[in-house]
Parts: structure tokens; sequence; C-alpha cells
């Protein structure tokens, strides 16, 4: 896979050295962990970069997931492999019940950012849940209840959602 042209213009919009990273570190280091995963052919060639611990650690949001749920958002407008996805999903979705360090902006300002940014990339993540794996459209459905975006559209796709997730999960047992 190839890092697309709207992921770099992402990476490249945000001073990542002047964000504070959920490793404690500046985030200079998460253009590289984007990247990584983005190209990488197999996840042995990524073993060692994961979001988890830098975007979030825990629950616990830094200066950066806003910045960073924006590159997630971009790569999920192209193409992302099976993994990455599910990945970037999971991350938005332990972002979404995160909340701040002292040096991050309050949680319920973040929260009120992240559910924009969600509103913004809804059919990017409506796509990824209802192509996705069953842990794919859970997390995706999950970010919506947790967004409680309310209005008769996102009604519906939950519920899309909520169903893709019982029929795989249903298809995995039976193969048992």
């Amino acid at each position: 896979m190839n890092v697309s042209e709207l992921v770099r213009a992402e990476l490249a919009r945000h001073d990542w050295t002047a964000l504070t990273c959920a490793c404690l570190d500046s985030a200079e280091h998460l253009p590289l962990v984007f990247e990584t995963l983005l190209t990488a052919e197999s996840p042995q060639d990524a073993r060692g970069y994961a979001l988890s611990g830098h975007v979030e650690y825990s629950g616990i949001i830094a200066e950066c997931t806003g910045p960073a749920i924006g590159v997630i958002l971009a790569a999920l407008a192209g193409e992302v492999s099976p993994a990455v996805r599910s990945e970037f999903l999971e991350t938005l979705a332990c972002a979404a019940y995160g909340s701040g360090y002292d040096t991050a902006p309050p949680a319920a300002r973040a929260n009120d950012e992240f559910r924009a940014m969600v509103r913004e990339g809804f059919w990017l993540l409506m796509q990824a849940g209802l192509t996705g794996s069953a842990q794919d459209a859970e997390a995706v459905a999950d970010l919506c209840e947790y967004y409680d975006l309310g209005d008769q559209k996102s009604a519906y796709y939950l519920l899309l959602l909520r169903e893709r997730v019982r029929a795989k999960s249903k298809r995995r047992v039976a193969r048992r």
C-alpha cells in the first residue's frame, strides 16, 4: 500500500513536534508510525509500530489525538489493509472514551471536536463498518452510539452496523 496524497497533506498540516504524545514525548514520531502502518505489506513489516500508546493510552488522550484522528479519516478515504483499518477504527473508539491530560484540552471540548470529526467522516466510517469485519462494524457502531449523532440517518446506519455484527458473529460461531 501507499501513503495517499490526502494523508500526506493531513500529516503536513500539523506541527507534530509541538504536540504532546500519549507516550509523554513529542508527537514528532507519529508521521513515521502512520507511514509505516500504511505501507506495511505484512504484519511483520509493521511490528513495533502502533497507534495505541501514542494517540491514546489506556483511554487517556493527548494533544496529538485530534490531529491523529484527522489522519485516520484521511487514510480511510483511500485503500488501507484490513489490519490497519481495524487498528484505525479501534483507535477512534478508544479516543472517543478518552479523557485528557492536564496539558491536553479539557475532555468535554475534545469530545465536541471529535464528534465534529466523526460527523465529517461519517461516510468513510460507514464504508469501513459495512465492508469490514464484525469488529470493524462494532467499532463504528460504538462510535455512532458514543457520540450520539442522533439523527435518522445515523440511527438507520447504526441498525445496519449492529445487524452486520450479529450476522457475522453467527457465521463465525457456525463455522466452529
